[in-house]
């Protein structure tokens, strides 16, 4: 006896053939068998007779199926509600645009329905979003050092630790193990010349006379008074900061690594407008909550 006698193997439906209505009224159907009032993509995907992706093409974002269905919109984070099927064909529509073999992920940020920033920060490395496309890998991106040097400061402070290779192979920098390893040599390569760039021309700055920052006594009540830095605070002086204060909020002890939410900031002890300088002793680690709070006034 033929055990497979009595099972049928058809083709999946085409959904092109499917009437937007049809469409629509199945996520209706989903939503009113989970008893909710909105749907994700991955909930659709699971409950519902197509995949999500076909309805994204169809109407143009998930955002707008959801209007047509007249379920909630609001507090639907869309940003960060996709399928890889959605982002693997966004990212092929966004490259036919550009009519080129693969696209940068500041190529798809013009176009795409999503952000790569988001996209690399849930997981997802830029190159690995192209291999999931089916498209080439740029292994001579057009990034400078500088730009990798501040992607690892940002992972570093968000760690609150030296990273590893481990870390960056979980997707948490927006380039990709390799990148790193082409451009210095390997990961330590890679940590030995952040530290070069970051040590690089900040140990003892003086102004024009020689005369030391620490012992200029000049205030804003001199007429003729000039700040000798910048207000500003690049990478390198940034990073000292908060590796000094070990990546933690002076105030209330807030940290990235604890707390992803955490942003860091920057502060001026003694204000700058009241005379303060823009160096590692007048500086101080600050969250974003304590550095809004802080007045202004000494």
């Amino acid at each position: 006896m033929n055990r497979m006698g009595n099972i049928n193997f058809t083709l999946n439906d085409y959904h092109r053939n499917v009437s937007d209505e049809d469409l629509i009224k199945d996520v209706i159907n989903v939503a009113e068998k989970l008893k909710t009032t909105t749907l994700t993509l991955d909930e659709y995907s699971k409950n519902g007779k197509f995949h999500s992706s076909t309805l994204t093409r169809r109407f143009g974002s998930w955002k707008k199926v959801l209007e047509l269905a007249h379920l909630d919109i609001k507090n639907h984070n869309f940003k960060l509600d996709y399928s890889d099927a959605d982002l693997i064909a966004d990212v092929i529509r966004v490259k036919s645009i550009y009519k080129k073999e693969t696209i940068t992920s500041k190529e798809y940020d013009v176009y795409g329905n999503y952000h790569s920033s988001t996209l690399i920060n849930h997981g997802k490395p830029w190159n690995k979003i192209l291999e999931m496309a089916g498209l080439k890998v740029n292994l001579n991106r057009n990034f400078t050092n500088e730009e990798m040097f501040e992607e690892i400061e940002r992972i570093w402070t968000k760690l609150g630790r030296q990273p590893t290779t481990t870390d960056i192979k979980k997707g948490i920098s927006k380039y990709s193990l390799q990148s790193y390893s082409r451009r210095f040599g390997g990961w330590r390569g890679t940590l030995q010349a952040f530290v070069n760039y970051i040590n690089a021309n900040t140990e003892n700055i003086e102004n024009e006379k020689g005369v030391s920052l620490n012992k200029q006594e000049k205030t804003v009540e001199d007429s003729n008074f000039q700040h000798i830095t910048n207000r500003d605070v690049n990478l390198r002086l940034r990073f000292k900061v908060f590796q000094r204060d070990n990546f933690k909020c002076c105030i209330c002890g807030a940290s990235p690594a604890k707390n992803p939410d955490v942003e860091l900031h920057v502060d001026h002890i003694i204000p700058w407008s009241k005379g303060g300088e823009t160096v590692l002793e007048n500086l101080q680690t600050l969250c974003s909550k304590c550095n809004l709070g802080k007045s202004d006034l000494l």
